[in-house]
């Protein structure tokens, strides 16, 4: 089971953003992205979040920076947001309590590199790069795994496809009067709960996972444009904006499996 997050453009520049990618307005609206997010309990307690993209059209796959899976790229890296970058923001605090706002912002690239940060309240502190996410040895940063290694991604010749695009798989919608593509990427990464705080990492309690709010969305960068993704949008775009942010549904998530 998973708990699912349909991503929604932030159209606040549509007109501008659509012009310099060179697509129609309509072919923006129809991207589609869609998070699940899973809680797993072997060997550990972790958090899994599967990204699936779809671009309606050839013109918008050839201009996505979606940089291919690279075993060597697995590594801390900051200013990911800067391009196609993956990212869910995590609190354990509830809209309204009287303690503080914390949370965790994780970045996470295509390509395997990744970053965790730590904020104390809302973009607090407001350094650039912002504070790593420590481990419980106050040294060693945080980290997140990658399902596996996304071999095979170069596609090749289909339907006038140049074979240097990339992409995750291509599909053929059946159903609508004729045959369209669309261009699909996933990517699926987790984060051991202990790295939230170690004092819910034996706890039995489904109330003690260390995840009140959840906040999945991506940056899609074409060419020189960036498009923002979310459940939710602030105005302007903020994905710091908490009273954005979704609950999070426990028992959709829980899954049973073990990660082998």
């Amino acid at each position: 089971m998973s708990q699912l997050f349909n991503l929604k453009l932030a159209t606040e520049n549509l007109f501008t953003d659509a012009k310099q990618i060179g697509v129609p307005i309509d072919q923006l609206l129809q991207i589609r992205i869609s998070v699940s997010a899973s809680i797993i309990y072997q060997p550990k307690r972790q958090l899994w979040l599967s990204y699936q993209v779809q671009l309606p059209s050839p013109t918008l796959a050839a201009q996505l920076d979606w940089p291919a899976w690279q075993q060597t790229q697995v590594s801390f890296n900051d200013y990911l947001w800067e391009q196609t970058c993956l990212e869910c923001f995590i609190s354990s605090k509830a809209i309204g309590d009287n303690e503080t706002n914390s949370y965790i912002e994780i970045n996470a690239s295509p390509n395997g590199q990744y970053a965790l940060y730590k904020f104390n309240d809302y973009r607090t502190p407001s350094t650039l790069p912002p504070e790593a996410l420590l481990q419980s040895d106050s040294k060693t940063k945080a980290h997140i795994i990658w399902k596996d290694n996304f071999s095979g991604q170069q596609i090749k010749s289909v339907i006038g496809l140049k074979p240097s695009l990339r992409l995750a798989s291509l599909a053929i919608d059946l159903t609508a009067a004729k045959f369209i593509p669309y261009y699909q990427y996933q990517r699926s990464f987790g984060l051991y709960l202990e790295q939230i705080s170690s004092d819910y990492s034996n706890s039995e309690s489904p109330a003690d996972i260390g995840i009140e709010l959840l906040h999945p969305c991506v940056i899609l960068r074409f060419d020189k444009t960036n498009l923002y993704f979310a459940s939710a949008h602030a105005a302007p775009p903020d994905f710091h904006q908490q009273y954005h942010w979704s609950k999070l549904d426990y028992q959709a998530a829980l899954s049973k499996s073990t990660l082998s």
